[in-house]
C-alpha cells in the first residue's frame, strides 16, 4: 500500500497516510478537525519509498544473503 501526504489547508497540519487504493481520502484534519484536507503531490522514486517505510534497509541485512 502507497504512503500518500495530506495537507491541511486550515491549519497547514501536513500528515502521512497509508491507504489502499479503495481506501476513502481523510476529509477531517487530525489536528483541528476542519472539513480542508488536500493530498500533496509528492515525487519519490518507488525504491526510495521501500527503502524508507520497510525494514530492507542495508543496515538490517547485515549476516542475511543478498540477491
Amino acid at each position: 500500500m502507497p504512503v500518500y501526504e495530506f495537507k491541511c489547508e486550515a491549519c497547514g497540519h501536513e500528515f502521512e497516510l497509508l491507504l489502499g487504493l479503495k481506501d476513502a481520502k481523510p476529509r477531517k484534519c487530525p489536528e483541528c478537525g476542519k472539513l480542508k484536507v488536500k493530498k500533496l503531490v509528492v515525487s519519490r522514486h518507488p525504491a526510495v519509498l521501500h527503502m524508507r517505510y520497510s525494514n530492507a534497509h542495508p543496515r538490517h541485512m547485515r549476516g542475511q544473503r543478498k540477491y
